[in-house]
């Protein structure tokens, strides 16, 4: 390894928990037999952001040019890619200005850091433009219409938001702009939590204060315990043990939310919610289910909703499954003609997820969810609703008793 300052060093140890939690959740979209182009999207930004992190370890701890000269290429990529993310999040074009400024960028960056090959300080100066590139990124998304997208989508986009704010605001700290140690690794292991929470990420600062709260508080009191073990000298060396710690405690939470399918308090509030819905009617019923995630925004299509549409091949697309993603009506497939009308229903509503509530009458619930790194748990939830909405829409039919 080679001899680095103790806030090179300190970066060096950031960075690798950053790569670490960037990777996991790259690795757990990747490993998805079926992904949505969010989702596609996603794998590229922290597969990239992973990799930039992972080289950058790696420069500084072999001096090796080649992962010195990556570094920078990826480093100019991320803004690109976070535009290209927000874009389809947002599902709108980016104004012309900034596609040019973000992409030009990238195309310049890419140059210098090919030409100036292993003298990776003098050209990564060059690469300020990448937080002020992610705050012109986060503008896009902070001033976007709220109005024509659902709850759920809005609720994503501001925990993203967050986290990039965060993340180009630590991002100046790499080029010694507010600190000596270089921190962005923090503020990009807080967007992959905010993937890994998807549906379920905090709403608000002070959601997103008090779910992280336990992790910040461990890390004082882990980092306070070492610094007892062996009292640092600086306050230099004082802050060194608390970045890496919150880095690594940081890391965790990502590991343990991406392991265990989202947050466990979140997934409670779903079953409470359900258990505490009423039963007397579909309408009660889904009122009350629809106040929290997944269903957040639902929008129950009925009667005149349907009427451009065949209701007997509506049902059929869902080929006996409670809960049918977009993303999987694109395939050719034999019911093609009932396909295309389900396609059709849920991007009329832009929607991402359709609910088979009842097929005589036909009703379906549409729901859209923004980006997230697993959809499994928020589809899992939305069939334990289907189970109880359907038996409520027979009932009202008279199909059951």
């Amino acid at each position: 390894m080679m001899d680095l300052s103790l806030a090179d060093t300190t970066r060096m140890l950031v960075d690798g928990f950053g790569a670490m939690g960037a990777l996991a959740v790259a690795l757990v979209l990747w490993r998805r037999a079926r992904r949505s182009t969010v989702q596609n999207v996603l794998l590229v930004v922290f597969g990239l952001s992973g990799l930039f992190y992972l080289c950058r370890t790696l420069s500084m701890a072999t001096g090796i040019g080649a992962f010195g000269a990556l570094t920078l290429v990826l480093a100019c990529a991320l803004p690109t890619a976070a535009l290209l993310l927000s874009e389809i999040l947002l599902r709108r074009h980016a104004p012309l200005w900034v596609k040019i400024i973000i992409g030009g960028g990238t195309i310049l960056g890419i140059l210098a850091a090919l030409l100036a090959g292993s003298g990776i300080e003098p050209a990564f100066s060059l690469a300020i433009y990448v937080p002020c590139a992610l705050l012109i990124v986060l503008g896009f998304i902070v001033f976007r219409r709220r109005e024509s997208l659902s709850p759920m989508e809005n609720s994503t986009l501001n925990a993203y938001a967050r986290a990039l704010l965060a993340t180009g605001l630590l991002a100046l700290t790499d080029f010694h702009i507010g600190s000596p140690i270089g921190l962005s690794a923090l503020g990009m292991l807080g967007l992959a939590y905010a993937a890994a929470a998807g549906a379920n990420a905090p709403k608000g600062w002070l959601d997103t204060i008090k779910e992280l709260s336990l992790t910040f508080l461990t890390a004082i009191l882990l980092a306070g315990a070492l610094m007892l073990l062996d009292r640092p000298e600086t306050w230099l060396e004082a802050g060194s043990v608390l970045a890496v710690t919150i880095a690594a405690l940081l890391a965790l939470s990502v590991l343990l939310r991406l392991r265990s399918g989202g947050n466990d308090q979140q997934r409670r509030l779903f079953d409470q919610a359900l258990a505490n819905a009423d039963t007397t009617s579909l309408s009660g019923f889904i009122a009350d289910a629809a106040r929290v995630a997944p269903l957040e925004g639902l929008i129950l299509t009925e009667g005149h909703d349907l009427s451009d549409y065949d209701p007997a091949l509506l049902p059929a697309a869902f080929e006996g499954k409670p809960v049918v993603h977009l993303s999987s009506l694109w395939e050719d497939h034999p019911l093609a003609d009932a396909r295309e009308q389900l396609r059709d229903l849920l991007l009329r509503h832009n929607s991402t997820h359709a609910i088979l509530i009842g097929d005589r009458p036909v009703r379906i619930g549409l729901v859209a969810l923004g980006g997230s790194a697993l959809l499994d748990e928020d589809e899992r939830a939305m069939a334990l609703f289907q189970k109880t909405a359907a038996l409520l829409a027979a009932r009202e039919t008279g199909d059951i008793a």
